[in-house]
């Protein structure tokens, strides 16, 4: 009988700490196997092969794996389609669970419902956690139901529903020993995936606060580094958005404006 195990998919979640998804799975029963897929049906629209969004998404998930290795795991990486992937998975391992980081994209939400039936098949629970935004969906509507148009009453009811439920934290890295331990997997290299080597300094994902405090004054300036730069770490995950307003609202009122434009 093969080990049964719970599968944490990774996607723009691309972090051990603070991490909900990987937090409620790491709480389970059984050792998680980590995995992340360079998905090809995304990958095939970079069309140019130094596309400075696959190098730093290349390098970000090497990182994850990395540290996942400092803990005696590892990280298992596929360049395929996601269903493929899975398929995969099912014939090397007995998996019970999968969970993931929730996703909001027509796309995603295409690629969960086929991703579904295929769990449906084998008798997989899927679960679809909430993690890269504060409010999701239909958690800031207007009194009467509807979407918000504008931004000004859409932050002050943001503002409101936050009083009144503070961010969480979700202590994942409390809970390492309970991913599968492994030697390390094969990673693809980027000339595996039809991309080159591209030399470029990526932001930091370190914040910091004289930016902030200088936000108003300086973010019109295009010489000026007058912003955090932290929205491509936002965008792969790589810091906690709940940390993040946890900061903005000690900080500054201006830094939180700019985090729920990204909401």
């Amino acid at each position: 009988m093969k080990e049964k195990l719970i599968i944490y998919w990774f996607r723009n979640d691309l972090r051990i700490n603070d991490n909900h998804g990987l937090y409620q799975a790491l709480q389970m029963d059984k050792p998680v196997l980590p995995v992340f897929i360079f998905d090809f049906e995304i990958i095939k629209t970079f069309t140019t092969p130094s596309d400075k969004r696959m190098a730093f998404m290349y390098e970000l998930v090497k990182t994850l794996k990395q540290e996942l290795e400092s803990y005696g795991s590892s990280l298992k990486c596929f360049f395929t389609s996601p269903l493929q992937a899975f398929k995969q998975l099912l014939k090397d391992y007995t998996i019970s669970e999968v969970v993931t980081t929730k996703e909001y994209e027509p796309y995603d939400r295409q690629l969960e419902g086929s991703i579904q039936q295929l769990f449906d098949d084998y008798g997989i629970t899927f679960y679809r956690i909430k993690d890269r935004v504060i409010f999701e969906e239909n958690e800031v509507v207007t009194n009467n139901g509807t979407p918000y148009t504008v931004f000004t009453p859409y932050s002050k009811k943001w503002k409101s529903l936050l009083m009144q439920s503070p961010p969480e934290k979700f202590p994942s890295e409390n809970l390492i020993n309970h991913f599968k331990k492994s030697a390390p997997f094969s990673f693809p290299s980027l000339e595996d995936m039809g991309f080159i080597p591209e030399r470029f300094i990526f932001p930091s994902k370190e914040l910091n606060e004289d930016i902030i405090e200088n936000y108003a004054l300086y973010r019109d300036y295009p010489a000026i580094q007058g912003t955090t730069r932290l929205g491509v770490h936002i965008r792969y995950g790589t810091i906690s958005i709940r940390q993040l307003v946890i900061k903005a609202q000690l900080l500054s009122e201006v830094f939180l404006n700019e985090l729920i434009w990204r909401e």
